[in-house]
């Protein structure tokens, strides 16, 4: 009597790993566009406190010493928010991964900050802006940083490195952090001239178009980077 066949073993049906892998492929094409979204709200919400705040409460007219000194706050603050959309949106652009939780929280950060200054604009005493320009620069560095280590964590993503060099456009938030505290000290204890002021009020609008200047000079050089 012959032996009985062996039954051929059943093939796997591969179905549910093609599904899952479509759905991985869709999250993480969609993932930008989400992130984008996110910041754009964020820095939107800045921008339109911003603008509330001006018009309800700060003196602007007529132009004397302190309405220039409010003046150069709110272009501050204004030109700070835009240059935090410029690089996380660009970064989130770059992006070809799956999500993580810090990404989302720490977009929240510099824009958390901008709006917890809008308050110490137009005010008598400057020191609280100046306290938190300091923090402010402080997170949109440990912002930035995450940021650029979840762009770099994917295929190819090394080439991005160049963005976390501490001579990079992360140097004007190493340099800014300390500065505006050492002003905030000053100026608490009456040590600061109004000019200095005046001046320190006035200095995110060239660094902050050179932090953005010199983003994009080294984000172009990494996606042309072959």
């Amino acid at each position: 009597m012959g032996s009985a066949r062996n039954p051929a073993p059943a093939e796997a049906d591969p179905a549910p790993a093609v599904a899952a892998n479509d759905l991985r492929a869709r999250v993480i094409e969609q993932s930008p566009a989400v992130f984008i979204t996110l910041v754009s709200v964020l820095i939107g919400l800045v921008l339109s406190d911003l603008v509330t705040e001006a018009r309800s409460r700060m003196h602007l007219w007529p132009l004397d010493a302190f309405a220039v000194r409010t003046w150069g706050q709110l272009a501050a603050n204004g030109i700070s928010a835009l240059s935090v959309w410029v690089v996380l949106a660009h970064l989130g652009v770059a992006r070809r991964r799956a999500p993580h939780v810090t990404e989302s929280l720490s977009a929240f950060g510099p824009p958390l900050m901008l709006l917890a200054a809008t308050g110490m604009v137009g005010r008598p005493e400057i020191w609280p802006w100046f306290y938190g320009a300091s923090l402010y620069l402080a997170v949109s560095a440990v912002s930035d940083t995450v940021q650029v280590r979840l762009t770099m964590d994917q295929p190819g993503g090394q080439r991005f490195a160049r963005l976390a060099h501490p001579l990079g456009h992360l140097s004007i938030c190493y340099v800014g952090a300390p500065a505006y505290a050492a002003a905030g000290v000053l100026d608490q204890h009456g040590l600061l001239p109004y000019w200095a002021e005046i001046a320190m009020v006035f200095v995110p609008l060239p660094t902050a178009s050179a932090l953005v200047w010199m983003f994009f000079r080294d984000w172009r050089a990494a996606l042309e980077d072959g």
